[in-house]
């Protein structure tokens, strides 16, 4: 399966997390994930709720950041630019939360892409999609989460 041209926004999703591979990892990707079995509509179903099971965990601990950011703002910050970067690491984790998001979105949205080819094609890329969108996200999850436990004590010594 060669890179589709992009053409919407899922087209773009998919050549910015699928830059770094070819065609022959592309192809397999699907098949590694069902290890290979013939009959691959339960395997890739699936593959799809382990998935959805991971983006819904990484989605709680971002959300109760969140929330716990907006709880420590009003006690941290005491000049502007504290004020600014509690912000900015509320806006970070919402835009992680908009991946988990993505990697939740209805089975039904592989059909409804304007790409050619069979249903098979449509789904192993919609799993690609979501697979790397999920490692993006977990990635990003990791390091915000490490720069906010370093920068909230940092907060509390500024006078």
């Amino acid at each position: 399966m060669e890179k589709p041209p992009v053409r919407d926004g899922v087209g773009a999703i998919y050549a910015a997390l699928t830059n770094k591979w070819d065609a022959r990892t592309i192809d397999s990707f699907a098949r590694s994930i069902e290890r290979g079995d013939d009959d691959d509509s339960g395997e890739t179903i699936a593959a799809f709720q382990i998935i959805d099971a991971k983006a819904t965990g990484l989605l709680t601990h971002v959300s109760m950041m969140i929330a716990g950011l907006g709880i420590c703002a009003p006690m941290l910050a005491q000049h502007r630019y504290e004020e600014v970067l509690i912000v900015c690491e509320i806006a970070a984790y919402l835009a992680i939360a908009l991946g988990c998001l993505r990697c939740l979105s209805v089975l039904v949205s592989a059909r409804g892409t304007t790409l050619g080819g069979d249903p098979r094609q449509r789904m192993q890329r919609e799993l690609i999609i979501r697979h790397e969108l999920y490692r993006v996200c977990l990635n990003s999850t990791i390091y915000l989460t490490l720069f906010v436990f370093l920068s909230l004590p940092f907060l509390l010594w500024l006078p």
